[in-house]
């Protein structure tokens, strides 16, 4: 999903108040998903957004292949 256009986003309009004007964001801090259960390193997440409403409609970690296979 690094390259989204408008017709690959997984949601398509706000569950919420129906709007199809939705944007992309980002997670910044420290706010960071882990593959280890004490670990510094991991991926940011990234959101789509409604821009009507304020509500976080989808959401996913920016760099997936960073994490083992379930074993």
């Amino acid at each position: 999903m690094k390259n989204m256009t408008t017709n690959q986003m997984p949601v398509q309009r706000c569950q919420y108040c129906g709007s199809d004007d939705l944007g992309l964001g980002w997670q910044h801090g420290e706010a960071l998903v882990t593959y280890k259960k004490h670990g510094l390193l991991g991926s940011r997440l990234r959101y789509l957004i409604c821009r009507r409403c304020g509500a976080v409609v989808y959401q996913w970690v920016a760099e997936p292949h960073k994490y083992p296979p379930i074993k």
